[in-house]
């Protein structure tokens, strides 16, 4: 029966796969017809688009309050962006180049977006009003990267917006094909994320598991997948400023708008452990960011070795968190 259930929730995150490529691939088109810059499709639009699994699964969670698989999710895909997905990059591109606002300010924006929601649900609960300041966070952070990569956009079509430009994209033919597309993945995404989230709670019973170690790897890593596909892809095709854009905007978005969202459809209550089952995890994360913080900054460049360190942490947190399962 376990056996099943866990084909099951693969067969599933495959299909959270296949319906992200689909919406990567129509909002890419939108944003290049739009005449967005490299840097600003993925940390803006694509970086959305990638966590669009973790947004589905943490908002179908929280209507049903499950907490822990909301926060293991969550935390679980921070970890593994910041270890295991920008690892495998390093490891296959032979190293990651990091320059400009990634290292002076990005890197920090994101730590702080990483961290801030542990010091909210410190009190023992993610309420409404702690949703409401981590979406108005997102949007500030948005509002500052806009301002700063202004300069970056097609210098022709400067006198309009870029959502004015977005919606004369989307109003075209080409278009109109890319937004039907993004619209029968976004139904596929709302359906596999449901059965997920129906899955991942009964196998959790069944196997004796918690559901915070669900979301902590089998949920997470499945919904971290269309992030390990685009960084793959975007450092093999010598665009390492797209993988990075990619992955800091993702630990962004899982930390303010994903959570702030779920915390206003449901607050957020720890038991009576509070943070304590969470510890781990926190710490991993902790690990992982001052670890990447300290590689990109001593070369301005991830190493190789340096991916394999981090994917190394991450096996030996998955060991660490099973024997105590």
């Amino acid at each position: 029966m376990i056996i099943y259930q866990v084909a099951v929730l693969i067969l599933l995150c495959l299909g959270l796969i296949y319906s992200t490529s689909l919406i990567i691939t129509s909002i890419k088109n939108l944003a290049v017809k739009s005449h967005l810059g490299a840097y600003g499709i993925t940390a803006f639009i694509l970086a959305i688009s990638t966590s669009l699994p973790e947004l589905i699964v943490s908002i179908v969670a929280s209507i049903e309050g499950n907490t822990s698989l909301v926060l293991g999710n969550i935390i679980g895909s921070n970890i593994a962006d910041l270890s295991l997905v920008i690892g495998a990059a390093a490891v296959l591109g032979g190293s990651l180049q990091v320059t400009g606002t990634i290292l002076s300010r990005d890197i920090y924006l994101t730590g702080s977006a990483g961290f801030l929601p542990i010091f909210l649900i410190a009190d023992g609960t993610l309420s409404r009003p702690d949703g409401v300041v981590l979406l108005v966070i997102y949007l500030v952070m948005i509002a500052t990267f806009l301002r700063t990569h202004h300069r970056s956009l097609a210098v022709h079509a400067l006198s309009r917006s870029p959502m004015q430009r977005l919606l004369a994209t989307i109003t075209s033919s080409h278009g109109k094909g890319s937004l039907l597309k993004f619209m029968f993945g976004i139904g596929l995404l709302l359906t596999s994320s449901h059965f997920i989230v129906q899955l991942s709670t009964s196998l959790a019973q069944s196997s004796g598991l918690s559901a915070l170690f669900i979301g902590l790897f089998i949920v997470s890593i499945g919904t971290s997948l269309p992030e390990l596909a685009f960084e793959i892809k975007a450092v093999l095709g010598g665009q390492a400023k797209m993988a990075l854009g990619d992955l800091l905007g993702s630990v962004v978005a899982n930390s303010t708008l994903i959570l702030g969202l779920a915390a206003i459809i449901r607050p957020l209550t720890l038991t009576h452990r509070g943070l304590l089952p969470y510890g781990l995890a926190i710490g991993a994360f902790t690990l992982m960011y001052f670890a990447f913080i300290l590689f990109i900054k001593t070369k301005k460049k991830l190493e190789w070795w340096e991916g394999l360190f981090l994917i190394s942490g991450y096996a030996i947190f998955a060991i660490l968190e099973f024997s105590r399962a």
